[in-house]
């Protein structure tokens, strides 16, 4: 299967990490133009790259948002958008400070909405369009103290669906993957390897996710490869959620 981002466009939102930077690292490698957003201006610093334009953006803030969205009005082209920031904090429904609630919505959900109501805009217009969204498993199953969390990424399933229902007439394909465990900062910082080591034991297949093996699977999502798949959601998580 020949993949290729050829004079394709694509924008992707927390891309300096984790996942998103691995996204940005293999469609950098198909040939693709990409603009990869971030809300720490240390990291896009350091993250200088010929084919790869970082800009600064902060989900939770508003006038960070309506800057980023004036300049990305003002491009003829955008092929693809990955909704990939996030965020997580883990605590008991009883425990959620309000200003967690909001900043863990606004990045996880309302962001992605903002992003998608303003890019396809311009996909339109070049009737073509591939947007992934990253949801998580804990937007189809639950836990404890994931309160803020699931409903958000819940929430970004159910977007992903009525989307692809918006848009599939002007060949716009809207799709969420789901990933489980992923092996990256961010989930040693919220678990510890104690617990990590734990979780990985409950997985068939015995291990954490790795970020590749979800960047491997937006690169076909978004490519021309994919010509009738909309409205999904797919969970990539070594088997964790089979019951």
């Amino acid at each position: 299967m020949n993949i290729d981002f050829t004079n394709k466009t694509v924008l992707v939102t927390g891309g300096t990490r984790g996942i998103g930077a691995s996204i940005v690292r293999h469609f950098e490698n198909l040939n693709a133009e990409v603009i990869a957003t971030g809300a720490n201006k240390d990291q896009l610093h350091k993250s200088i790259n010929r084919r790869v334009k970082y800009h600064y953006l902060d989900l939770k803030n508003e006038k960070s948002i309506s800057d980023f969205i004036e300049y990305i009005s003002q491009r003829k082209k955008i092929d693809v958008l990955i909704n990939n920031a996030g965020m997580n904090k883990i605590d008991p429904i009883e425990k959620i400070k309000d200003e967690d609630w909001h900043n863990i919505y606004n990045i996880n959900l309302y962001g992605p909405f903002l992003l998608t109501r303003e890019i396809s805009k311009i996909m339109k217009k070049n009737k073509y369009g591939r947007i992934v969204n990253i949801a998580s498993i804990f937007g189809v199953i639950s836990r404890e103290k994931r309160a803020a969390y699931s409903s958000t990424k819940s929430g970004l399933i159910g977007l992903t669906k009525a989307t692809a229902h918006d848009l599939a007439k002007d060949n716009i394909l809207v799709n969420s993957i789901s990933p489980g465990f992923i092996d990256t900062e961010l989930t040693k910082n919220i678990l510890g390897e104690k617990s990590m080591k734990e979780i990985s034991s409950s997985i068939p297949l015995k291990r954490l996710g790795d970020p590749d093996e979800i960047a491997k699977l937006v690169l076909f999502l978004t490519s021309d490869q994919n010509t009738y798949i909309t409205g999904e959601n797919i969970i990539i998580d070594g088997g964790y959620t089979i019951a």
